[in-house]
């Protein structure tokens, strides 16, 4: 093989962000994806909602009913599924396995058990970030921001991110649950920090095969 041709192979990544609704994990996994077209790809979770205006099927969520969904849930189809605001989350089995084994990335945004369940099946492979914003005042400003969100739906949003700190503070200390912290104070900075995580964990030597590693370690009379 050329030096040119020469190359490190590694098993996929999962990538986990998550966090409070107007966290800003959703804008730092488009940017992620923009960014690394081709290696970085967004894992499509499975939902029982209805689409909203903007959103595309098989592009930001694979759209199903509800009895669907079950169904499939119930022929063990799911790697994971949550319960969120009344409506139904998963995540294919089929997609997280073909990621890894072809050695892609993917970029997930999914609820904190959901993230632990990845990082119980699969702990080499899963990097779980927690992102919050600086003070509950500026989740409440960005979420009033939006405007699309009705007071009874945006309580039960303020209840979930309570309960989400409640995860993260009981798991402090844990170094099998959350990897990294890190919090949303100016978009362009944080996607700075985010985007060199993804970096560094990429380059990690325990996930680089052996074989692939040798053809740099060449060493000429």
């Amino acid at each position: 093989m050329s030096v040119a041709n020469r190359k490190l192979v590694r098993k996929g990544i999962l990538f986990i962000l998550m966090g409070p609704t107007g966290s800003g994990k959703s804008t730092f996994c488009d940017r992620l994806v923009s960014e690394f077209p081709g290696a970085l790809q967004y894992s499509v979770s499975a939902t029982s909602r209805p689409p909203r205006a903007t959103e595309v099927s098989g592009s930001s969520y694979h759209f199903m009913s509800r009895e669907e969904f079950i169904a499939r849930r119930e022929r063990g189809e799911f790697f994971e599924w949550e319960e969120v605001h009344g409506n139904l989350y998963g995540t294919l089995q089929e997609n997280v396995i073909k990621g890894i084994e072809s050695g892609k990335d993917l970029v997930f945004q999914i609820d904190i058990r959901g993230a632990l369940n990845f990082k119980r099946q699969f702990p080499d492979n899963s990097v779980t970030i927690f992102i919050v914003p600086p003070s509950f005042e500026e989740l409440k400003k960005r979420l009033e921001a939006r405007g699309t969100v009705d007071p009874h739906e945006q309580m039960r949003r303020f209840e979930t991110a309570q309960s989400e700190y409640q995860s993260l503070l009981r798991l402090h200390g844990d170094r099998s649950t959350i990897d990294y912290l890190v919090v949303n104070r100016d978009l362009d900075s944080t996607y700075d920090q985010v985007r060199s995580i993804v970096m560094a964990e990429r380059a990690r030597y325990l996930r680089i095969d052996k074989d692939s590693v040798e053809q740099f370690c060449e060493v000429g009379a």
